[in-house]
């Protein structure tokens, strides 16, 4: 069994500015609410954040997680229905999910190139390379993982990878205008082409240090410096792959679900205006 958690952050609580601000502890707040449980599987989670005085925390889980720590640290104090964690289990989503359904998506990733242009490395990489040099290590990455950075770069990266999701994207209304910037043209009649319903609602930077670990998970004492740089992507799918679809829901998308990128959600698609 697989549920989805929406939980309200009082955003003003000590607790709860300490998660805002902490990707890793907030995975370790999310993994607290299943961490009774002797397997709790793949745990993905998303923080929604669009209004600062009232984010929301999405949790995706293999069993029914128990929010009550994390309510006591960072939930909303008042007897409101609104302001309670709700917890809904996934499977009558990915049962009806069928070949030419539509709907409106949101996804916070972390998007990625592998590359060995030494001028596209962040500071801590640069550091990482350089120690590894002087150290005379007897091999010496040469190719780094690195974010890509452009809206347009952003874009082109989950564009690239639908297909292997089971959804495709669809296309903005023709009265829509696309996003400037992003797609190469100005005049719309001067292409056939039509232009995905695909957008991203912001840009997010983290930086932090973990604790350095060994293959089997026991800690060397050592710590290393971690970057993430995260966009959140909107608009609207088409189902082609009930099947994929669903393993995607479940499994996330991209790298770095630890701290929270990889949820894609769904939801009724929005009505357009003519």
């Amino acid at each position: 069994m697989t549920y989805l958690s929406r939980i309200p952050i009082a955003p003003l609580r000590t607790g709860a500015r300490k998660l805002l601000r902490s990707p890793q502890a907030m995975h370790a707040a999310v993994l607290g609410a299943v961490a009774y449980h002797p397997e709790p599987g793949r745990t993905l989670w998303r923080l929604d954040a669009d209004n600062p005085h009232r984010p929301y925390l999405y949790v995706l889980t293999q069993p029914q997680p128990d929010w009550t720590a994390f309510v006591e640290q960072a939930g909303w104090n008042i007897d409101d229905a609104h302001a309670k964690p709700a917890v809904a289990s996934y499977k009558p989503l990915l049962a009806r999910l069928q070949a030419g359904q539509e709907y409106a998506f949101r996804l916070t990733a972390s998007p990625v190139m592998t590359t060995k242009r030494p001028e596209l490395l962040n500071p801590t990489q640069i550091a990482r390379q350089k120690k590894d040099l002087e150290s005379g290590k007897a091999k010496v990455r040469l190719s780094h993982r690195v974010a890509h950075r452009t809206t347009a770069a952003q874009i082109t990266w989950l564009t690239e990878r639908i297909p292997q999701y089971g959804f495709e994207l669809l296309p903005i209304p023709n009265t829509a205008d696309p996003a400037p910037g992003i797609y190469p043209f100005t005049d719309t009649e001067a292409t056939s082409d039509p232009i995905p319903d695909i957008r991203i609602a912001h840009h997010t930077t983290h930086a932090f240090t973990k604790n350095v670990t060994t293959n089997n998970g026991t800690r060397t004492g050592g710590t290393t410096k971690v970057t993430i740089a995260t966009a959140t992507y909107e608009g609207s799918l088409r189902v082609t792959d009930p099947v994929i679809l669903a393993r995607t829901l479940i499994t996330g998308i991209g790298r770095s679900k630890a701290y929270g990128c990889g949820l894609l959600t769904l939801a009724p698609p929005t009505a357009q205006t003519p």
